[in-house]
């Protein structure tokens, strides 16, 4: 059973996105998924019609086209004490977390009970920068929780043969933060994704989980040592 949670600092950075299609990916692969709906922040969303009143970014996508996994909607400070036992049933529960400034409560929740970390960055400079801020608040957390959090950085809106990419893994590894080889590129298929069926097969976002689940256990062999 492992734990993921899909965060950042600020809005916009792709968490929903990513953490929707890294729960497919993993469900094509066999795994048994849970998604937690942790962002209350789509829930205020002016634009959503009435029926989906009270639904978060992912409970939105999920009403319009139903995941083929489990999903809950529990946008709470207290994720670190009640998911563990809710998550047994699962081989991956992903956590979709709101953004770290809006809702620091159940972000820092959905970061002391997960086992890994994946934040989804654009190769920009101002997202590159925002990392910083990020860690400070994964250093904060550490001494509460029994086993050290695994990170890692999930490269989205990648431009083919951009300099930009390069750029940022650069920066990023320079600054210690593990990147993941598998690269999301900037695709319509990714933007305009939110509310369809979704397929990973095949896609960046499938490359992506099967390295995260390789982090994973390297990370429990470590412990095991």
């Amino acid at each position: 059973m492992t734990i993921w949670t899909v965060t950042n600092l600020k809005p916009g950075t792709a968490k929903t996105t990513s953490a929707v299609w890294l729960a497919h990916a993993l469900h094509e692969m066999g795994r048994k998924v849970l998604l937690v709906d942790a962002d209350p922040g789509g829930a205020r969303s002016k634009l959503a019609p009435e029926a989906f009143d009270g639904l978060g970014s992912t409970g939105r996508w999920n009403a319009r086209a139903a995941f083929p996994f489990d999903l809950i909607d529990n946008a709470s400070s207290s994720l670190h004490k009640v998911l563990p036992a809710v998550s047994a049933a699962y081989d991956v529960t992903v956590i979709d977390s709101p953004p770290i400034e809006d809702h620091q409560g159940i972000a820092v929740s959905a970061l002391r009970v997960a086992d890994t970390a994946v934040f989804p960055v654009a190769p920009t400079t101002a997202e590159v920068d925002r990392m910083a801020p990020v860690m400070a608040v994964v250093a904060d957390i550490e001494p509460l929780r029994a086993t050290e959090l695994t990170t890692c950085v999930l490269l989205n809106r990648c431009v083919a043969n951009a300099a930009s990419t390069g750029d940022a893994i650069h920066a990023l590894t320079g600054a210690g933060h593990r990147v993941l080889a598998a690269r999301i590129p900037r695709l319509e298929l990714y933007a305009q994704s939110h509310g369809a069926p979704v397929t990973a097969a095949g896609t960046a976002y499938a490359d992506a989980a099967a390295e995260v689940l390789a982090l994973r256990g390297a990370a429990a062999g470590e412990g095991r040592a």
